[in-house]
């Protein structure tokens, strides 16, 4: 999130007017309701498919003058739960858009913030409609352009479009490179959507569904919303696993652990040590 002396920054005034005007990152709002959700949700898409922006409430329109929020704006702003804003964008837009909201106080005056993060899988296209007044509509796509949202126009959608299926040749390169890297030999493969690494026929575990539950992921630099939850750092990319097969077999093909087997070896072999068992055994 900004810091304070960013937002005061974005609401300084220069001569008796605003220095900063509404743009391609920056949204001004005289007040905050929450009947008026449609509304901002509509900008969340546009800012998120452009480069991020700000939508600031508090600032007054023709003329533009920072003068804060009313007592019930502020009651309502404070009343917003992040969890279910995020349940109503997942519900209402094709991809995640990532936001977080603050108060400031500036000379006696709160104003709020929501700053709107740029997407990184574009374009976030509106899955359904949304708002009394049509607002937002089924399979349209929002973009922000100077100082207005609006539907995407053919350029800007062609850019997102071409950016995104550069991202996923590049991913592939990046893959390819990997493996050529380690071996094919020394490569195993997960499927995400099955939950399961593969190498030949073998399927190894990826992660215990009791543990999928319980577990909060967060990304380096993040932290846990809720102290005591528990988390696990991760680095880098990481796709939701649906569902977490166990092989029934598995026990049953290797009934043995590499200690058994290292044992069992020795037991027959005297002169062998468990280190060569298990390098032969990773091999």
């Amino acid at each position: 999130m900004i810091s304070q002396a960013e937002f005061e920054e974005f609401i300084r005034i220069n001569n008796g007017r605003m220095f900063h005007r509404e743009g391609r990152t920056l949204e001004f709002k005289e007040q905050f309701s929450l009947a008026a959700l449609a509304d901002y949700f509509r900008d969340f898409a546009a800012f998120a498919n452009n480069r991020g922006g700000l939508l600031v409430f508090g600032v007054t329109d023709k003329p533009r003058r920072p003068v804060g929020l009313s007592e019930s704006s502020i009651e309502q702003f404070e009343r917003i739960d992040p969890e279910k804003i995020d349940g109503y964008l997942l519900d209402i837009f094709s991809s995640s858009i990532r936001w977080t909201q603050a108060l400031f106080e500036i000379s006696g005056e709160c104003y709020g913030v929501f700053q709107v993060f740029e997407a990184s899988m574009k374009p976030v296209i509106a899955k359904r409609n949304e708002g009394k007044s049509g607002q937002i509509r089924n399979g349209e796509i929002y973009f922000r352009y100077g100082g207005r949202t609006q539907r995407i126009l053919h350029a800007e959608l062609q850019e997102l479009i071409e950016s995104r299926v550069e991202r996923v040749n590049q991913r592939w390169v990046d893959l390819m490179s990997k493996i050529a890297q380690a071996g094919p030999q020394h490569a195993e493969i997960l499927d995400t959507n099955r939950g399961v690494i593969e190498r030949n026929d073998d399927r190894l575990l990826v992660l215990d569904e009791q543990l999928i539950q319980d577990l909060k992921f967060i990304r380096e630099g993040e932290f846990s919303e809720r102290e005591g939850a528990p988390t696990l750092k991760l680095v880098g990319e990481v796709i939701p696993v649906n569902q977490v097969r166990v092989p029934t077999d598995l026990t049953e093909r290797y009934p043995l652990s590499a200690t058994e087997v290292a044992e069992a070896v020795k037991d027959r072999l005297p002169d062998v040590g468990k280190n060569q068992v298990w390098r032969a055994i990773a091999t």
